[in-house]
């Protein structure tokens, strides 16, 4: 694959060699590549040869501002579609938004209440002119902000959920549905949302723990001189929450296997503060062991109980209304009708209390749901909907899993993936809102539906010249959101136009990246619509991460003041430093907590990159070029590159490695760039993005930057040239390796190194076992002993980092040392000499002995004297902290990390005892 310019990519850079700021600045370099990627898309051409690599975005709220879960999801996404460009695919990353249907209404209309108007004043057309006008003025502004971000998106192929192609394929999906009769209208429990009034989806649910109250209430028995079961003779107890429901209740359900019960199989019970008796009845979904072990049945309130009156054929009366409040009919007492649901509550409570019939209320946690945009709890109601079967995708789904055409990371989740899919509910596709996919369906005067033709899915039925003698009405409600976003994969690539070029080219895509917590709402729904609509899964790979959580691995919100604003960390680290921070905390799927120190970790990694590439500049503009061969040549076209001559990185280290002239420290460098780079490939292929990225940062920041260049800068100074162009090839590689994951700051190195093209376009490095140097990589990890060993001898000596120190090598590694001696000196800041006389204090690392000498570097006694008392107070801290983990009443109490904080200690303080009493023990 080669590195061929796109008319997008031949633009010069601004950046030339040797002109890099002292300091590296964000603020003056990320802008400025992020104008250039939004304006000048990385395109995707349809028509080319390439292999494709599609990852569409999971689309935003149109109402949404960047939070800390889409800065990390588009920084994954970002990560392994630039890598797989710069690896050869025709990589495309689609951009978009959803209309966010409840969402987005809401905002609307409060705007609209604040003018003291209502939807209702407006009318539907005109309210919907408002909403779109709001979208071109306010909606979108997450785009803006993902392109600070510095997303490699093809906006040339930006959609929306409300585009004219994405709503035909909508409505082409409903009247296939309905054709092919999976989808319906009937009554179901639904989640109603009091306060906005539609139907509501789980994921538009917020759950929450509150403080409630559990009520025992007793139900006389119609016979009284039946014996008791689980209170007194007479009565059957139950237990609720809800005790304002007891007005709909419908039947007593126990266990068939429950003894208590079985001699009141088929009796009847009264319902409390009224004169209805219902009847008790059996059935398995009972638990024997909760509670008090008999349920009253509400079909109409309770989803359980709405699948236990289906199966025994129960009516479904509801006592609370549209608006939250309990009905005016003649199931409720009159002295409860037309009460809020929550007053009612206490009000009946006081009733029951007094009739007798209450027999206990005590704490009893509740986890409710509350709308996530109103905050109003959600009501379970009986309801005439829209829904779809889905089993029947379902099946198809668990079938593909099976065959393996879908692979989940990570794989715990595959489970999960199809327990849900094998207990799947119909869904309720229908929502009673004004902005959205308006239902294409239609009644007469008698309640007949009419849906489109699938032939023709496009006509209205009011226009449909076969219905023309008919007065219909349109279906007022819209389709739920998630009804458009589960064809996201492929109607944004033209379906359900299937000879659309890039529908043929791009779909299945191959990788979805998202939270493990919409794995059910969104993910699975994309599933069933990819088998269901195309025959094909939508995706190869469904990458999962964890929920971005606050510092004290709790979810963030408004309401606890917890929350983050990245945009925030971006103007204080750099995008990078947080690009950074979000795939180095990314790992196997577990929920993050926030940490800062990653952030200037990311920060510090940054600016470690521009000082060495400073350093690289610096080095080449001094470089004095008097031969004429192919070495010199390259050095002098990467200080003064002319257009198309400058050499590729791995062509570079290819040509050196066959050098007698390289040192050892280049030998080593190129081979261990080599097998970093194929093991972070490797990761990267695994979809690994954590471990990618700090097997390169421990490479550059250690072995690069800590290692090689303080290694090279002897040679650099007596002028060699194999030296000065190993630097700059492995500098050039890394920066390739990082791109994916930090994107501004290694473009702008890039340019500044001499190219033309942006870093962006050019090939991914390959390893070769050509570049694999098992020689040079035992010899330079005797050479880090042997400067470890120093170094460690300075410190146990008292002396400074900066304090020259004459040691001596021993073992069969030595001669290898002495060879290389100007490395060593030049890291260690040691003198090496053949060997010393007189008291020596010795170490051994990885088989290299080091002697320092004792005499005329220290006062024996006195540094023997404080050794002692060191090795007393290590045995001190072990001993208080292993005291710490033998005491039970800590350990149940501390924190985890303070546990593994305590652990940490007593292993360390361990090492540096005994080699302290190793180091006592020479001298008797």
């Amino acid at each position: 694959m080669t590195d061929t310019p796109t008319p997008e990519t031949q633009t010069r850079d601004t950046q030339t060699p040797s002109t890099l700021s002292p300091q590296f600045d964000p603020q003056a370099v990320e802008p400025r590549w992020a104008a250039r990627w939004r304006h000048e898309p990385f395109r995707a051409d349809a028509t080319s040869g390439k292999e494709p690599f599609t990852i569409m975005i999971p689309p935003p709220n149109v109402t949404g501002n960047l939070h800390l879960g889409h800065a990390l999801d588009n920084t994954l996404i970002d990560t392994l579609i630039r890598q797989r460009r710069m690896a050869g695919f025709e990589a495309l990353y689609l951009p978009g938004m959803d209309h966010a249907g409840i969402s987005t209404q809401v905002v609307v209309e409060r705007q609209l209440k604040d003018a003291g108007q209502s939807r209702f004043d407006l009318g539907r057309e005109a309210f919907l002119e408002k909403v779109w006008e709001w979208k071109a003025q306010s909606g979108g502004m997450i785009l803006d902000q993902l392109t600070r971000l510095g997303v490699s998106a093809d906006w040339t192929r930006e959609r929306f959920t409300m585009d004219e192609g994405l709503s035909r394929a909508v409505r082409a999906q409903f009247v296939r549905l309905y054709h092919d009769g999976h989808a319906y209208r009937g009554e179901r429990i639904v989640n109603w949302d009091p306060a906005s009034q539609t139907t509501l989806s789980e994921l538009e649910i917020d759950r929450e723990v509150r403080k409630g109250k559990m009520y025992t209430l007793s139900y006389a028995l119609e016979d009284p001189g039946l014996p008791a079961s689980n209170g007194e003779a007479g009565e059957i107890r139950i237990a609720t929450v809800r005790p304002e429901t007891i007005f709909a209740d419908q039947a007593i359900a126990v266990h068939p296997d429950d003894d208590r019960f079985k001699h009141l199989h088929g009796q009847k019970a009264r319902i409390p503060l009224t004169d209805r008796f219902i009847p008790i009845i059996v059935d398995e979904a009972v638990e024997m062991e909760f509670g008090v072990g008999a349920l009253k049945i509400t079909p109409a309130h309770d989803p359980t109980d709405f699948e236990i009156g289906e199966r025994h054929g129960l009516a479904r009366p509801s006592v609370i209304d549209l608006h939250g409040n309990l009905t005016r009919d003649d199931l409720v007492p009159a002295e409860f009708q037309g009460m809020e649901r929550f007053a009612a509550r206490k009000a009946v409570v006081k009733a029951l209390e007094e009739a007798g019939a209450l027999l206990e209320q005590k704490d009893h946690d509740t986890a409710i749901g509350l709308s996530e945009r109103t905050k109003v709890p959600v009501e379970p109601i009986v309801s005439e909907q829209w829904f779809v079967r889905m089993k029947p995708f379902a099946e198809q789904v668990l079938a593909g899993l099976e065959q393996g055409d879908i692979r989940l990371t990570p794989e715990r989740y595959g489970k999960v993936n199809r327990d849900w899919l094998e207990n799947i509910r119909d869904w309720n596709i229908s929502r009673q809102l004004w902005w959205g996919h308006q239902i294409p369906a239609w009644y007469d005067e008698e309640g007949n539906i009419y849906v489109p033709d699938p032939e023709n899915p496009d006509l209205d039925c009011d226009r449909d010249p076969r219905y023309a003698h008919l007065s219909l009405r349109r279906d007022p409600d819209v389709f739920d959101t998630w009804f458009s976003s589960n064809l996201w994969p492929f109607s944004t690539l033209g379906w359900p136009d299937t000879d659309h070029e890039d529908f043929r080219k791009f779909y299945p895509t191959q990788v979805l990246v998202t939270g493990y917590d919409i794995l059910f709402f969104w993910v699975a729904r994309m599933q069933m619509a990819g088998y269901g609509l195309t025959g094909k899964a939508p995706f190869e790979t469904v990458m999962l991460h964890g929920l971005y959580l606050d510092a004290k691995g709790q979810k963030m919100s408004k309401s606890k003041g917890n929350g983050i604003d990245p945009l925030e960390l971006f103007d204080q680290y750099g995008v990078d430093a947080c690009r950074f921070a979000f795939t180095f905390l990314s790992t196997g799927g577990q929920d993050i907590k926030h940490d800062p120190r990653r952030f200037e970790q990311g920060r510090n990694f940054a600016n470690k990159l521009w000082n060495a590439t400073r350093f690289a500049l610096l080095r080449l503009g001094e470089a004095q070029l008097t031969g004429d061969d192919d070495l010199t040549r390259y050095v002098r076209a990467a200080v003064t590159p002319p257009e198309g001559t400058l050499l590729r990185s791995k062509d570079v280290l290819a040509q050196l490695k066959t050098r007698d002239d390289l040192t050892l420290a280049d030998r080593w460098i190129i081979s261990r760039l080599n097998a970093v780079t194929q093991e972070a490939s490797a990761q990267l292929d695994a979809f690994d993005i954590g471990a990618a990225i700090r097997t390169l940062y421990a490479f550059t920041w250690d072995e690069f930057c800590d290692w090689y260049i303080e290694a090279a800068k002897p040679e650099l100074a007596s002028g060699n040239l194999g030296t000065l162009v190993t630097l700059k090839a492995v500098l050039e590689h890394i920066l390739k390796l990082l791109h994916p994951f930090m994107p501004f700051i290694t473009s702008e190195l890039y340019a500044a190194l001499g190219h033309r093209r942006q870093i962006a376009v050019h090939n991914w490095p390959q390893p070769s076992a050509a570049l694999h140097d098992a020689e040079a990589t035992r010899a330079f990890d005797a050479l880090r002993a042997a400067v470890a060993a120093a170094r460690s001898l300075k410190s146990e000596l008292g002396l400074s980092p900066q304090d020259r120190l004459s040691v001596a090598v021993e073992g069969e590694l030595a001669a290898l040392v002495g060879e290389n001696a100007p490395v060593v000196e030049a890291i260690a800041r040691v003198r090496l000499v053949p060997a010393l006389e007189g008291r020596t204090l010795s170490l051994v690392e990885q088989g290299v002995t080091v002697r320092a000498p004792l005499e005329g570097t220290v006062d024996i006694a006195d540094w023997l004297g404080k050794q002692k008392k060191r090795l007393a107070e290590l045995d001190k801290q072990i001993k208080q902290a292993q005291g710490k983990l033998s005491n039970e009443g800590f350990v149940a109490r501390a924190p985890a990390e303070v546990i593994e904080e305590e652990k940490r200690r007593v292993q360390d303080f361990g090492a540096q005892k005994e080699r302290l009493e190793g180091v006592l023990g020479q001298f008797g």
